[in-house]
Order: C-alpha cells, then sequence, then structure tokens
C-alpha cells in the first residue's frame, strides 16, 4: 500500500458466524451486501473470541486489561475503561489518524449516569467504585474519539436521547408491536411497524456518515467503528425484513438437543430457557435472522455511500462480532458465557483491503487482541507499541512467512452475579474447556462438530486430554495468567505443577 489507509471497523453484537455464507454454505439468514463484501475480502475461517470489546481497544486479555465480565457486573475489577497512551484510539491518534465512534460502548456508564441508574443505585448503592476516586469517566469521547456518547449496555439503543431526537427531527415515531416474551428471563422479540427508516441501525449509518463527511474534508486518513446494538436482544426488527421470513422453513439445530448421557456440566443450566419445542423456538430465531438482514441491508446503504463519495477504494473495510449467540442449542441454552460452545466462542471476521477484488481465505486461529495489533500495523504503527498479549496477522493476510501459534485460549469469567473461571484452549480438531467448579469438557470435533458428546471420561480420549491440559498449562505460563495455580492443583499431578509456578 502506498499510504496509510481509512479503516472502517463494523462490529456487531452477539452474531454467529453460521449467519453468513462466508462460514456456512446455504445460510437461510439473507445478508446479500455482507456476502458480497466476502467476495471482495480475507475471511478468516475460524476466528476465536474473548470477551472482546475492551480487548479491542487495548490489545490485553481480559485477565490483564481487567474488564472480565459485563461492567458494573459482580466479578468484574475495572468497571469504566481507563484512558491510557496504549488505548488503540489514542495509538491512532499519535499515528496522524481521526478516530471516531457511534454506537454500543458498553465499555463504561460515565460517574453520572451510574449515580443515577435505578437498577445500579438499587443492588450496587452501597458499593464505593474505584472509578469515582480515580475519576475515570469512560465514554468513546473521553478516550480519543469523535463521535457519539452511548453509554452503558444501551438495551438495543432505543432509549438514547440523541436517536429520539434523530426520530422527531424527521417527524417519525418508533413504534413496536407484536411482542414476544418470556423465552428466556428479560429476553423479548417484537416487530418495528413503524418502518425500517426508523430503526436504530438506520440511525448509526446515518450518523455513521456525519461524521465521515467532516474527516473527509479535513484529508487525514481516519478510523472509524461502527458498533450495531444488534442482532444482541431485544430482537426489535423492521416489519420489511420480518416479512421476509414468512414463509421460510428453519430446520432444528443439529444440536437442538443433546443425546442421553452426554455429560455436559451443570453450571450450563443457568442459561437454559423456557423452550421445550423447536416450534416455539422457530420465531425467535427467524427475529435474529431478521435483525441481521436489517443490518446487511444498512452496511449495503453505507457501502454505496462510500463508494458514491470516493472513499470505498482506500478503505480497509473489516467486519467482526464481539460474541456469537447460542438460540436454543443444547436444550435450550440461550444468550453467552457459562459455556463455550462454538455458536458463541467463534464469530465472523472478514478485511477488505482497498483496492481488493478477490476473496480469499486463511485458517490459522486468530483472536480478538490480533485485532488490535492488525489494525495498528495498517496505520503504520511499530511493532514495539502495537503488540501486546497478540500480535499482528497482516502477514497471514498477505503470505508473509511467520511463526503463528496453532494453540488459542478464550477466557470466562462468569456472567451476571455468577462468578465462573473458565478457560477454551483450541488446537487442531480438539477443544478442551476447564470448567473450575464443574466436569472439564472435551471434544473432537472432526468427528463430533456440534459437540454433541464430552469426551472428558473416554479411555481412548484420555492421552489426548492429558496433552491438551499440559498444552493449557504452557499456555496460562507464557501469558501470565494467574489462574495456572488453580488449573495445576485442580487438574494435573504434582510432578507436573513445578512449571507452572515460574512467574
Amino acid at each position: 500500500m502506498s499510504k496509510t489507509p481509512n479503516v472502517l471497523f463494523i462490529l456487531t453484537d452477539q452474531q454467529r458466524k453460521d449467519t453468513l455464507d462466508a462460514y456456512f454454505d446455504g445460510a437461510l439468514c439473507k445478508t446479500p451486501n455482507i456476502d458480497a463484501l466476502a467476495q471482495q475480502a480475507t475471511v478468516l475461517t475460524c476466528p476465536i473470541c474473548t470477551p472482546a470489546r475492551a480487548s479491542l481497544q487495548t490489545g490485553l486479555y481480559p485477565m490483564h486489561h481487567g474488564m472480565l465480565t459485563n461492567s458494573y457486573n459482580y466479578g468484574n475489577m475495572v468497571q469504566e475503561l481507563p484512558d491510557t497512551p496504549e488505548l488503540l484510539s489514542r495509538r491512532l491518534n499519535a499515528a496522524g489518524y481521526q478516530t471516531g465512534y457511534t454506537g454500543k460502548w458498553h465499555l463504561g456508564s460515565g460517574i453520572y449516569n451510574v449515580q443515577h441508574d435505578e437498577y445500579l443505585q438499587h443492588y450496587m448503592g452501597d458499593i464505593q467504585f474505584a472509578e469515582y476516586a480515580k475519576g475515570f469517566d469512560s465514554v468513546p469521547t473521553h478516550i480519543g474519539y469523535t463521535g457519539d456518547d452511548f453509554p452503558g449496555h444501551g438495551f438495543g439503543g432505543f432509549g438514547y436521547p440523541e436517536y429520539l431526537d434523530w426520530l422527531k427531527a424527521q417527524g417519525k415515531e418508533l413504534k413496536i408491536e407484536h411482542r414476544i416474551n418470556g423465552f428466556y428471563e428479560g429476553h423479548q422479540a417484537g416487530q418495528i411497524t413503524s418502518g425500517k427508516d426508523t430503526s436504530i441501525d438506520q440511525f448509526l449509518v446515518d450518523r455513521t456518515e456525519h461524521y465521515l463527511k467532516q474527516f473527509e474534508s479535513a484529508g487525514e486518513p481516519w478510523y472509524f467503528q461502527l458498533n450495531f446494538w444488534g442482532p444482541h436482544e431485544p430482537y426489535f426488527v423492521a416489519s420489511e425484513f420480518l416479512h421476509e421470513y414468512d414463509d421460510v422453513k428453519l430446520p432444528p439445530w443439529p444440536n437442538f438437543q443433546d443425546p442421553a448421557g452426554s455429560q455436559k456440566p451443570r453450571v450450563h443450566d443457568l442459561k437454559r430457557g423456557n423452550i421445550s419445542s423447536w416450534d416455539e423456538l422457530e420465531p425467535i430465531i427467524k427475529h435474529y435472522y431478521a435483525e441481521i438482514t436489517s443490518i446487511d441491508y444498512q452496511i449495503g446503504r453505507l457501502v454505496a455511500w462510500l463508494k458514491a463519495n470516493d472513499m470505498y477504494d482506500n478503505t480497509l473495510i473489516i467486519f467482526s462480532a464481539d460474541h456469537g449467540e447460542s438460540l436454543g442449542i443444547h436444550g435450550g441454552l440461550f444468550d453467552k458465557a457459562i459455556f463455550m460452545y462454538d455458536e458463541t466462542t467463534t464469530v465472523p471476521l472478514m478485511l477488505k483491503l482497498p483496492q481488493q477484488q478477490a476473496q480469499t481465505r486463511i485458517a490459522p486461529f486468530v483472536t480478538s487482541v490480533d485485532l488490535y495489533s492488525t489494525i495498528l500495523d495498517y496505520a503504520g504503527v511499530g511493532k514495539a507499541e502495537r503488540e501486546r498479549d497478540g500480535q499482528s496477522f497482516r502477514p497471514l493476510i498477505e503470505a508473509t512467512p511467520i511463526d503463528w501459534p496453532d494453540t488459542v485460549v478464550t477466557e470466562c469469567s462468569g456472567i451476571g452475579s455468577v462468578l465462573f473461571s473458565q478457560r477454551m484452549l483450541r488446537r487442531g480438531q480438539f477443544k478442551y474447556v476447564f470448567n473450575s467448579g464443574d466436569i472439564d469438557e472435551l471434544y473432537d470435533l472432526a468427528t463430533d462438530p456440534h459437540e454433541m458428546v464430552n469426551q472428558v471420561d473416554n479411555v481412548g480420549y484420555q492421552n489426548t486430554l492429558h496433552s491438551l491440559r499440559l498444552a493449557m498449562r504452557d499456555w496460562m505460563i507464557a501469558h501470565h495468567d494467574n489462574l495456572i495455580y488453580e488449573f495445576n492443583h485442580m487438574r494435573l499431578p504434582l510432578n507436573e505443577r513445578e512449571s507452572g509456578r515460574q512467574f
């Protein structure tokens, strides 16, 4: 590349990779614009995602940046993402980039918002968070971004005053009807009957175009992060997109039910919903798919706008998700965390380079911390400043020789008020999950791609299990994972623990 490119990072929330043709040939979810983008992009065939948003901004694993679960949940050490020179935005600013952000944040709520949030005050009112004393108040415009501050989780984004003002300025009003409740605690689906042009997805693309106009007029390269709240629930989607699935019959997930005696951890029951049949689940999935189709429509609208304004050819476009979604797998599991099935731990990831015309695919595993390094690599930032817990996978994209690890690990520390330490290791065809307070899991994805049968007690897999546990030990040592002490004590013979105490 003759000069550093613009970078547009499009991030969805809780999207399964099997919703896209690039990963699942014949996917029933309708995404023509993302499919078209994939035809001109590098598609990573099996990316692995750690609890992601803070990792994308810091290049660190959660165990090192401290945002271990959702902010203001028990078990989370850091509630507001601290402003440091190593943040993605600050590194890009130092490299001469304009940086912008709109959409879901969920890396801080801001002190004022926490103090006035009824839920947090009711359940956590007596907790004196360290962020208050330090004055940390993390929203995008406080850490180097130009753009919109939507503090907290947002629950779909429908309540923010900026969105409501946008509707009002157009003489429009959001209308949601035909709601479906009760399939999992607090989750909802519904139909936006006021039109797709009243959706939060339309609003976010309008905001993106607004800021990119400003950036282009300034003449310096830009990085912009567009963060959709969807397809994360609530599954509120415009009628136009929902009706596209009226006559579509969705087949049951191959792993809708686990076979008897498959030996799964009891902690998974925490995320089991109120669905007993596929007929009950299918309408929920259709809302989920329709929201992805809505996002796809908006991505198409944005790509057309980039082309019309001569920005497309010099822009590196990244499309990914923070994590996946379960949607009734393995006996009615919903949401994410507590379990490490591929539907939640693997995510779509594609990069369209400037001027790229054809699709390429690369197979090695990458993680969210590698994305941080890769973005900074394309922005011209040196290796010493861009590589923290991860490394740039630009050499993989450009077919440059590189020594790339054959093992990756995903971590989880629980969710809500449940503290539960997990590590999931992938190497080759095998997945091993260390569940600190429950039975471990071992899956042979070559013979069991849908993770139906836990082989952890199968005599024929004991050598593989032991090898993977040693690989987990070695990974923990190399990455300064403090959980190694408990892992050593619980899972390894005494004579194999000593090397785990070197850091």
